[in-house]
Protein backbone atom coordinates (compact mmCIF):
# COMPACT_ATOMS: atom_id res chain seq x y z
CA UNK A 1 0.00 0.00 0.00
CA UNK A 2 1.21 3.47 -0.90
CA UNK A 3 0.46 6.14 1.67
CA UNK A 4 -0.50 9.81 1.77
CA UNK A 5 -0.04 11.83 4.98
CA UNK A 6 -2.76 14.49 5.05
CA UNK A 7 -1.16 16.67 7.75
CA UNK A 8 2.63 16.89 7.66
CA UNK A 9 5.16 19.64 8.44
CA UNK A 10 7.93 19.10 5.85
CA UNK A 11 10.58 21.39 7.32
CA UNK A 12 9.64 20.49 10.88
CA UNK A 13 10.34 16.88 9.94
CA UNK A 14 13.71 17.85 8.47
CA UNK A 15 14.54 19.73 11.66
CA UNK A 16 13.66 16.64 13.71
CA UNK A 17 15.86 14.40 11.54
CA UNK A 18 18.86 16.71 11.36
CA UNK A 19 18.73 18.44 14.75
CA UNK A 20 18.52 17.78 18.47
CA UNK A 21 15.69 15.25 19.04
CA UNK A 22 14.60 15.05 22.68
CA UNK A 23 11.57 12.77 22.82
CA UNK A 24 13.28 10.11 24.96
CA UNK A 25 14.87 12.55 27.43
CA UNK A 26 14.53 11.14 30.95
CA UNK A 27 14.94 14.15 33.26
CA UNK A 28 16.33 17.66 33.55
CA UNK A 29 19.90 16.40 34.07
CA UNK A 30 19.66 14.35 30.88
CA UNK A 31 18.28 17.40 29.04
CA UNK A 32 21.20 19.53 30.23
CA UNK A 33 23.66 16.89 29.09
CA UNK A 34 22.10 16.62 25.64
CA UNK A 35 22.09 20.38 25.13
CA UNK A 36 25.73 20.57 26.22
CA UNK A 37 26.70 17.94 23.65
CA UNK A 38 24.73 19.68 20.91
CA UNK A 39 26.29 23.05 21.78
CA UNK A 40 29.76 21.53 21.55
CA UNK A 41 29.13 20.32 18.01
CA UNK A 42 27.36 23.28 16.44
CA UNK A 43 27.69 27.02 16.03
CA UNK A 44 24.92 29.49 16.73
CA UNK A 45 21.69 28.79 18.54
CA UNK A 46 20.86 25.34 19.88
CA UNK A 47 17.37 24.21 18.85
CA UNK A 48 15.79 21.11 20.38
CA UNK A 49 12.66 19.28 19.25
CA UNK A 50 9.96 17.08 20.80
CA UNK A 51 10.66 17.37 24.53
CA UNK A 52 7.88 15.52 26.37
CA UNK A 53 7.48 16.86 29.91
CA UNK A 54 5.01 14.08 30.73
CA UNK A 55 7.75 11.48 30.36
CA UNK A 56 10.37 13.42 32.34
CA UNK A 57 11.07 12.29 35.90
CA UNK A 58 10.04 15.78 37.05
CA UNK A 59 6.77 15.61 35.00
CA UNK A 60 7.03 19.35 34.41
CA UNK A 61 8.52 21.73 31.89
CA UNK A 62 12.04 22.99 32.61
CA UNK A 63 12.63 26.72 32.84
CA UNK A 64 15.31 29.06 31.55
CA UNK A 65 17.54 28.35 34.55
CA UNK A 66 17.70 24.66 33.65
CA UNK A 67 18.68 25.52 30.08
CA UNK A 68 21.19 28.08 31.33
CA UNK A 69 23.00 25.27 33.15
CA UNK A 70 23.66 23.68 29.77
CA UNK A 71 24.45 26.81 27.75
CA UNK A 72 24.35 30.43 28.88
CA UNK A 73 26.44 32.21 26.24
CA UNK A 74 24.41 31.17 23.21
CA UNK A 75 20.65 31.09 22.72
CA UNK A 76 18.81 27.82 23.35
CA UNK A 77 15.23 27.11 22.31
CA UNK A 78 13.55 23.78 23.07
CA UNK A 79 10.17 22.86 21.60
CA UNK A 80 7.69 20.79 23.55
CA UNK A 81 6.70 17.86 21.35
CA UNK A 82 3.32 19.44 20.48
CA UNK A 83 5.11 22.38 18.84
CA UNK A 84 2.86 24.90 20.62
CA UNK A 85 5.05 25.39 23.69
CA UNK A 86 8.74 26.21 23.92
CA UNK A 87 11.38 26.92 26.54
CA UNK A 88 14.06 29.55 25.99
CA UNK A 89 17.22 30.13 27.97
CA UNK A 90 18.10 33.57 29.32
CA UNK A 91 20.25 34.44 26.31
CA UNK A 92 17.41 33.67 23.89
CA UNK A 93 14.98 35.79 25.91
CA UNK A 94 17.47 38.67 25.92
CA UNK A 95 17.96 38.51 22.15
CA UNK A 96 14.17 38.64 21.74
CA UNK A 97 13.92 41.59 24.14
CA UNK A 98 11.68 39.66 26.50
CA UNK A 99 11.79 40.74 30.14
CA UNK A 100 9.38 41.48 32.99
CA UNK A 101 8.06 44.57 31.15
CA UNK A 102 7.21 42.68 27.95
CA UNK A 103 3.49 42.35 27.31
CA UNK A 104 2.04 39.01 26.25
CA UNK A 105 1.44 38.89 22.48
CA UNK A 106 -2.06 38.37 21.11
CA UNK A 107 -2.82 34.65 21.14
CA UNK A 108 0.01 33.66 23.47
CA UNK A 109 1.79 34.25 26.75
CA UNK A 110 5.12 34.25 28.58
CA UNK A 111 5.01 32.23 31.79
CA UNK A 112 6.23 34.32 34.73
CA UNK A 113 7.48 33.57 38.20
CA UNK A 114 6.09 35.11 41.40
CA UNK A 115 8.18 38.23 40.90
CA UNK A 116 6.95 38.74 37.33
CA UNK A 117 10.13 37.60 35.58
CA UNK A 118 9.71 35.39 32.50
CA UNK A 119 10.44 31.75 33.32
CA UNK A 120 11.42 30.98 29.73
CA UNK A 121 8.26 28.97 29.01
CA UNK A 122 6.61 30.32 25.86
CA UNK A 123 3.04 29.53 24.88
CA UNK A 124 1.56 29.78 21.39
CA UNK A 125 2.38 33.11 19.68
CA UNK A 126 4.95 33.96 22.38
CA UNK A 127 7.01 31.09 21.00
CA UNK A 128 7.09 32.82 17.62
CA UNK A 129 8.42 36.01 19.22
CA UNK A 130 11.57 34.23 20.38
CA UNK A 131 11.86 31.99 17.33
CA UNK A 132 11.84 35.02 15.02
CA UNK A 133 14.58 36.70 17.06
CA UNK A 134 16.82 33.63 16.76
CA UNK A 135 16.50 33.23 12.99
CA UNK A 136 19.75 35.09 12.29
CA UNK A 137 21.55 32.89 14.83
CA UNK A 138 20.75 29.62 13.07
CA UNK A 139 21.76 28.00 9.82
CA UNK A 140 19.18 25.95 7.97
CA UNK A 141 19.63 22.36 6.83
CA UNK A 142 21.55 21.75 3.62
CA UNK A 143 19.84 20.66 0.41
CA UNK A 144 21.42 17.23 0.74
CA UNK A 145 20.03 16.86 4.28
CA UNK A 146 16.56 17.86 3.13
CA UNK A 147 16.56 15.44 0.21
CA UNK A 148 17.88 12.61 2.39
CA UNK A 149 15.14 13.22 4.95
CA UNK A 150 12.45 12.96 2.30
CA UNK A 151 14.00 9.89 0.77
CA UNK A 152 13.58 8.21 4.14
CA UNK A 153 9.82 8.81 3.83
CA UNK A 154 9.64 6.72 0.68
CA UNK A 155 11.07 3.81 2.66
CA UNK A 156 7.90 4.00 4.79
CA UNK A 157 5.71 3.77 1.69
CA UNK A 158 4.84 7.48 1.68
CA UNK A 159 4.52 8.77 -1.85
CA UNK A 160 2.82 12.10 -1.13
CA UNK A 161 1.92 14.44 1.73
CA UNK A 162 -0.20 17.48 2.43
CA UNK A 163 2.45 19.83 3.76
CA UNK A 164 1.82 22.65 6.21
CA UNK A 165 4.37 25.25 5.13
CA UNK A 166 5.00 28.77 6.39
CA UNK A 167 5.31 31.51 3.80
CA UNK A 168 6.77 34.03 6.25
CA UNK A 169 8.54 33.42 9.51
CA UNK A 170 9.20 29.68 9.90
CA UNK A 171 7.07 27.53 12.16
CA UNK A 172 10.23 25.71 13.24
CA UNK A 173 13.22 27.81 14.25
CA UNK A 174 16.35 27.09 12.28
CA UNK A 175 14.90 25.95 8.94
CA UNK A 176 14.93 29.31 7.15
CA UNK A 177 12.09 30.40 4.86
CA UNK A 178 10.05 27.22 4.60
CA UNK A 179 8.29 27.91 1.31
CA UNK A 180 11.39 29.17 -0.52
CA UNK A 181 13.46 26.28 0.82
CA UNK A 182 10.91 23.72 -0.33
CA UNK A 183 10.62 25.24 -3.79
CA UNK A 184 14.41 25.38 -4.18
CA UNK A 185 14.81 21.66 -3.51
CA UNK A 186 11.62 20.54 -5.27
CA UNK A 187 13.38 19.06 -8.35
CA UNK A 188 15.25 16.67 -6.06
CA UNK A 189 12.34 15.64 -3.84
CA UNK A 190 11.11 12.05 -4.28
CA UNK A 191 7.51 12.71 -3.17
CA UNK A 192 4.62 14.96 -4.15
CA UNK A 193 3.58 17.74 -1.76
CA UNK A 194 0.29 19.61 -1.73
CA UNK A 195 1.23 22.80 0.11
CA UNK A 196 -1.19 24.37 2.57
CA UNK A 197 0.28 27.76 3.34
CA UNK A 198 0.60 29.17 6.85
CA UNK A 199 0.58 32.96 6.77
CA UNK A 200 -1.20 35.95 8.30
CA UNK A 201 -0.67 38.04 5.14
CA UNK A 202 -2.95 38.15 2.12
CA UNK A 203 -0.04 39.27 -0.07
CA UNK A 204 2.07 36.35 1.11
CA UNK A 205 -0.75 33.91 0.36
CA UNK A 206 -1.15 35.26 -3.19
CA UNK A 207 2.61 35.19 -3.76
CA UNK A 208 2.83 31.66 -2.41
CA UNK A 209 0.10 30.45 -4.76
CA UNK A 210 1.90 32.09 -7.69
CA UNK A 211 5.28 30.63 -6.72
CA UNK A 212 3.82 27.15 -6.36
CA UNK A 213 2.07 27.41 -9.72
CA UNK A 214 5.49 28.04 -11.29
CA UNK A 215 7.28 25.38 -9.20
CA UNK A 216 8.09 21.84 -10.37
CA UNK A 217 5.09 19.56 -10.77
CA UNK A 218 5.67 17.67 -7.53
CA UNK A 219 4.59 20.79 -5.60
CA UNK A 220 1.02 22.12 -5.78
CA UNK A 221 -0.84 24.91 -4.00
CA UNK A 222 -3.29 23.31 -1.58
CA UNK A 223 -4.75 26.23 0.35
CA UNK A 224 -4.38 28.17 3.60
CA UNK A 225 -4.10 27.16 7.25
CA UNK A 226 -5.18 29.00 10.39
CA UNK A 227 -5.09 28.17 14.10
CA UNK A 228 -8.19 28.28 16.28
CA UNK A 229 -6.33 27.18 19.43
CA UNK A 230 -3.31 25.30 20.76
CA UNK A 231 -2.69 21.83 22.23
CA UNK A 232 -4.06 19.62 24.98
CA UNK A 233 -0.60 18.76 26.27
CA UNK A 234 0.34 22.41 26.60
CA UNK A 235 -2.99 23.42 28.21
CA UNK A 236 -3.63 25.83 25.30
CA UNK A 237 -6.48 24.01 23.53
CA UNK A 238 -9.59 26.20 23.79
CA UNK A 239 -12.06 24.49 26.16
CA UNK A 240 -15.53 25.31 27.48
CA UNK A 241 -14.60 24.04 30.94
CA UNK A 242 -11.17 24.33 32.59
CA UNK A 243 -8.51 21.67 32.25
CA UNK A 244 -8.97 19.02 34.91
CA UNK A 245 -5.37 19.36 36.11
CA UNK A 246 -5.26 23.19 35.79
CA UNK A 247 -8.63 24.53 36.97
CA UNK A 248 -7.63 28.11 36.14
CA UNK A 249 -6.86 27.36 32.48
CA UNK A 250 -9.37 27.43 29.59
CA UNK A 251 -6.77 27.46 26.83
CA UNK A 252 -6.22 30.04 24.10
CA UNK A 253 -8.77 30.90 21.41
CA UNK A 254 -6.80 32.34 18.49
CA UNK A 255 -9.43 32.97 15.81
CA UNK A 256 -9.90 36.57 14.67
CA UNK A 257 -13.28 36.65 12.89
CA UNK A 258 -12.67 39.38 10.31
CA UNK A 259 -9.17 38.19 9.50
CA UNK A 260 -10.06 34.52 9.15
CA UNK A 261 -12.97 35.29 6.83
CA UNK A 262 -10.96 37.50 4.48
CA UNK A 263 -8.09 35.00 4.31
CA UNK A 264 -10.44 32.04 3.84
CA UNK A 265 -12.23 33.76 0.97
CA UNK A 266 -8.90 34.54 -0.65
CA UNK A 267 -7.70 30.93 -0.33
CA UNK A 268 -10.88 29.68 -1.99
CA UNK A 269 -10.58 32.27 -4.77
CA UNK A 270 -7.03 31.05 -5.40
CA UNK A 271 -8.32 27.51 -5.84
CA UNK A 272 -7.21 26.14 -2.49
CA UNK A 273 -8.83 24.68 0.60
CA UNK A 274 -9.22 26.24 4.04
CA UNK A 275 -7.73 24.21 6.91
CA UNK A 276 -8.27 25.35 10.50
CA UNK A 277 -6.50 23.74 13.45
CA UNK A 278 -8.98 23.01 16.26
CA UNK A 279 -8.23 20.80 19.26
CA UNK A 280 -10.52 21.80 22.15
CA UNK A 281 -14.31 21.53 22.25
CA UNK A 282 -14.78 25.30 22.22
CA UNK A 283 -12.36 25.72 19.30
CA UNK A 284 -14.18 23.08 17.27
CA UNK A 285 -17.51 24.76 17.96
CA UNK A 286 -16.09 28.13 16.87
CA UNK A 287 -14.83 26.58 13.63
CA UNK A 288 -18.24 24.98 13.04
CA UNK A 289 -19.82 28.43 13.46
CA UNK A 290 -17.39 29.93 10.97
CA UNK A 291 -17.78 27.19 8.39
CA UNK A 292 -21.57 27.38 8.68
CA UNK A 293 -21.28 31.08 7.89
CA UNK A 294 -18.94 30.45 4.94
CA UNK A 295 -21.19 27.76 3.48
CA UNK A 296 -24.13 30.12 3.83
CA UNK A 297 -22.14 32.58 1.73
CA UNK A 298 -21.57 29.98 -1.00
CA UNK A 299 -18.36 28.18 0.03
CA UNK A 300 -18.10 24.55 -1.08
CA UNK A 301 -18.17 22.33 2.05
CA UNK A 302 -15.69 19.86 0.58
CA UNK A 303 -13.02 22.55 0.52
CA UNK A 304 -13.31 23.28 4.25
CA UNK A 305 -11.16 21.19 6.62
CA UNK A 306 -10.87 20.93 10.38
CA UNK A 307 -7.37 19.88 11.42
CA UNK A 308 -7.34 17.49 14.42
CA UNK A 309 -10.92 17.82 15.77
CA UNK A 310 -9.61 16.19 18.95
CA UNK A 311 -12.34 17.00 21.50
CA UNK A 312 -15.77 17.29 19.93
CA UNK A 313 -19.15 17.47 21.65
CA UNK A 314 -22.21 15.59 20.39
CA UNK A 315 -23.80 18.74 19.00
CA UNK A 316 -20.64 19.85 17.19
CA UNK A 317 -20.13 16.40 15.70
CA UNK A 318 -23.66 16.53 14.28
CA UNK A 319 -22.99 20.01 12.92
CA UNK A 320 -19.83 18.87 11.14
CA UNK A 321 -21.82 16.03 9.58
CA UNK A 322 -24.68 18.30 8.51
CA UNK A 323 -22.28 20.87 7.09
CA UNK A 324 -20.38 18.29 5.03
CA UNK A 325 -16.91 19.54 5.99
CA UNK A 326 -13.81 17.32 6.15
CA UNK A 327 -12.06 16.34 9.38
CA UNK A 328 -8.31 15.73 9.17
CA UNK A 329 -7.48 13.54 12.19
CA UNK A 330 -4.23 12.24 13.72
CA UNK A 331 -4.76 8.79 15.27
CA UNK A 332 -1.13 8.60 16.47
CA UNK A 333 -2.06 11.16 19.13
CA UNK A 334 -3.79 8.30 20.94
CA UNK A 335 -0.50 6.48 21.45
CA UNK A 336 1.40 9.50 22.79
CA UNK A 337 -1.45 10.80 24.98
CA UNK A 338 -2.46 7.49 26.56
CA UNK A 339 -0.71 8.18 29.87
CA UNK A 340 -1.90 11.74 30.45
CA UNK A 341 -5.02 12.59 28.44
CA UNK A 342 -7.42 11.91 31.31
CA UNK A 343 -5.36 14.23 33.52
CA UNK A 344 -6.14 17.05 31.09
CA UNK A 345 -9.80 16.28 30.38
CA UNK A 346 -10.99 14.48 33.51
CA UNK A 347 -13.16 11.36 33.37
CA UNK A 348 -16.38 13.08 32.32
CA UNK A 349 -14.95 14.56 29.10
CA UNK A 350 -12.91 11.57 28.01
CA UNK A 351 -15.69 10.21 25.80
CA UNK A 352 -15.42 13.35 23.65
CA UNK A 353 -11.84 12.59 22.60
CA UNK A 354 -10.85 11.26 19.16
CA UNK A 355 -14.33 10.11 18.13
CA UNK A 356 -13.33 8.46 14.87
CA UNK A 357 -16.03 5.79 14.69
CA UNK A 358 -18.78 8.25 15.61
CA UNK A 359 -17.49 10.63 12.96
CA UNK A 360 -17.39 7.90 10.31
CA UNK A 361 -20.86 6.61 11.21
CA UNK A 362 -22.20 10.17 10.95
CA UNK A 363 -20.98 10.24 7.35
CA UNK A 364 -18.15 12.71 7.91
CA UNK A 365 -15.24 12.50 5.47
CA UNK A 366 -12.08 11.66 7.43
CA UNK A 367 -8.46 12.10 6.38
CA UNK A 368 -5.47 10.77 8.33
CA UNK A 369 -2.16 12.44 9.08
CA UNK A 370 0.73 12.28 11.51
CA UNK A 371 1.27 15.98 12.26
CA UNK A 372 4.94 15.02 12.00
CA UNK A 373 7.24 16.06 13.67
CA UNK A 374 4.70 16.01 16.51
CA UNK A 375 4.29 12.27 15.86
CA UNK A 376 6.49 9.81 13.92
CA UNK A 377 5.87 9.85 10.16
CA UNK A 378 5.19 6.12 9.71
CA UNK A 379 1.50 5.83 8.68
CA UNK A 380 1.34 2.37 10.25
CA UNK A 381 1.62 4.03 13.67
CA UNK A 382 -1.57 5.97 12.98
CA UNK A 383 -3.35 3.00 11.43
CA UNK A 384 -2.60 0.79 14.43
CA UNK A 385 -3.67 3.51 16.86
CA UNK A 386 -6.98 4.06 15.06
CA UNK A 387 -7.72 0.34 15.47
CA UNK A 388 -6.16 -0.39 18.90
CA UNK A 389 -7.05 2.98 20.54
CA UNK A 390 -4.42 2.57 23.31
CA UNK A 391 -7.09 2.34 25.99
CA UNK A 392 -8.79 5.59 24.98
CA UNK A 393 -12.49 5.11 24.16
CA UNK A 394 -12.14 1.67 22.54
CA UNK A 395 -15.72 1.95 21.30
CA UNK A 396 -14.44 4.61 18.87
CA UNK A 397 -12.09 2.18 17.09
CA UNK A 398 -12.09 2.02 13.30
CA UNK A 399 -11.83 -1.21 11.35
CA UNK A 400 -8.44 -1.82 9.80
CA UNK A 401 -9.86 -1.12 6.36
CA UNK A 402 -11.26 2.21 7.56
CA UNK A 403 -7.97 3.10 9.24
CA UNK A 404 -5.97 2.29 6.11
CA UNK A 405 -8.31 4.41 4.00
CA UNK A 406 -7.37 7.43 6.13
CA UNK A 407 -3.83 7.25 4.75
CA UNK A 408 -4.45 5.87 1.28
CA UNK A 409 -2.70 7.81 -1.48
CA UNK A 410 -5.11 9.58 -3.86
CA UNK A 411 -5.74 7.72 -7.09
Amino acid sequence: MRFHDHHFHPLGYVSMVTGLELSDTTDFADLVSRIERAAASTDGAVIGQRLNDESLRETSLPDRHVLDQAESRRPVLVYRYCGHIGIANSRALALAGVDRTTADPEGGSFDRDESGEPTGVLRESALQVVSDALSSHTSGPSQDEIVAAFESLTELGIESVTGMVSAGEPMWCGVGNELSTLISVAPELPIDIGVIVITESADQLVNAAEQLAAAPGNLQFGGWKEFADGSLGGHTAAMYEPFFDKPNQLGVLRLRPGHVESMARLALELGGDVAIHAIGDRANDEVADFYEHMIGQGAEPGRLRVEHASVVTDSTLRRFADLGVTLSVQPAFLASEEEWLEKRLGPDRMRLAYRFRSMAEAGIKLLGGSDCPVEPPDPRTGIEAAVARHGINPEEALTRAQAEDLFRAPG
